[in-house]
């Protein structure tokens, strides 16, 4: 192959890998057993609201065997490509827990909240897009 083949080349393999589509949160309900908490009241719960972006359901916070819990139940949200819960101190999470990735896009997840923190310190849980710094949905715990 002549150096001008070979330039041609990897300016085009360059701009094949840096134009690839974003991963975005998975969309399909999460197929992963999630612990039953029948019987067992919540310890604090809200209701979803859109922020800046469409959004919907209910969130329930529980505590089983020592374990501390954020329940989305149902969920249904816009698409993003970062998206991640919070629990946070303030409505607009300037102090905030990333509890992790959100885990799609529509139905029931079940997330661990890991550290023991004082969840009466947090009353809001955010989904946040953390690549661009954008609110898709916040609930206030009550």
């Amino acid at each position: 192959m002549n150096r001008f083949s070979m330039k041609h080349l990897l300016i085009i393999t360059y701009l094949l890998m840096s134009c690839q589509t974003e991963l975005a949160t998975p969309t399909l309900p999460v197929s992963v057993v999630t612990i039953d908490f029948t019987g067992i009241t919540p310890t604090r719960q809200g209701v979803f609201v859109g922020v800046n972006h469409t959004a919907s359901g209910k969130v329930m916070i529980y505590e089983k065997s020592g374990k501390k819990y954020i329940v989305f139940d149902p969920y249904s949200s816009d698409n993003g490509p970062d998206l991640k819960v919070y629990l946070s101190k303030d409505e607009h999470a300037t102090e905030y827990i990333r509890i992790g990735p959100l885990l799609s896009v529509t139905g029931r997840q079940t997330y661990e909240i890991l550290g023991n923190p004082e969840l009466a310190l947090y009353p809001f849980v955010h989904v946040w897009c953390e690549k661009f710094s954008v609110e898709f949905a916040r609930a206030a715990l009550k």
